[in-house]
């Protein structure tokens, strides 16, 4: 009975293969290589701020740079460690990212509710081309991040849902940032938060559904 069973097992063992185990790595080159092409793109279609081009950018530029990248970044690589079931504990940093970003929109609140702008100060039609364009980065980023998981074992496919669309939003917005004229803090309370925070939810329900295993 035992010759049998190891027979079995023997045939059973012949035909695997060993799989080679994902580094987080090769998910932010993906997704750092995707950012890019988007944002050569946005400059390609859009063109490129006018004092960026002049090279006196103005520093709120940079700063909505920067929140956006840090927060980007970091989702990206809580993101792409769960495709390594069990190697350690969880990443949490961009929970401070996220906190950090969220003084944004905070702040354009506070002061709304100090002194309501006038809806030409938010600029409607220009914001909805904000969301527009970095909805569109944040597809073809948040689209290559999860092919790249889809070859992992992420262990909780809705933590990962959450964190890539967290992170292609954040990293889309950014990529159109290149083009944004505008440094109000009521334009960028609103229409730089609804990117991440829509990107965040259909991250949520559609991309579990294509990396569970």
């Amino acid at each position: 009975m035992s010759e049998v069973a190891n027979s079995l097992i023997d045939d059973l063992v012949d035909d695997l293969s060993p799989v080679r185990s994902l580094k987080p790595s090769g998910g932010m080159a993906v997704a750092g290589l995707l950012t890019i092409f988007a944002g050569v793109s946005v400059a390609w279609f859009l063109g490129i701020r006018n004092d960026l081009a002049m090279g006196m950018a103005d520093e709120m530029f940079f700063l909505r740079s920067g929140v956006l990248l840090m927060l980007g970044v970091a989702t990206a690589y809580s993101a792409v460690n769960l495709a390594r079931p069990g190697v350690g504990n969880l990443n949490r940093g961009w929970i401070w990212a996220l906190v950090t970003a969220a003084l944004f929109p905070l702040t354009a609140a506070i002061m709304s509710a100090i002194n309501m702008p006038p809806v030409e100060a938010l600029r409607p039609s220009e914001g909805l081309r904000c969301l527009t364009v970095s909805g569109m980065s944040a597809f073809v980023i948040g689209s290559g991040l999860t092919m790249w998981l889809r070859q992992g074992a992420p262990t909780s496919p809705e933590r990962a849902g959450w964190l890539v669309g967290i992170a292609s939003g954040a990293l889309g917005a950014a990529a159109y940032n290149i083009f944004c004229p505008f440094n109000d803090i009521y334009y960028i309370g609103l229409w730089f938060t609804l990117p991440v925070l829509a990107s965040a939810i259909v991250g949520r329900f559609f991309v579990p559904r294509l990396i569970r295993w």
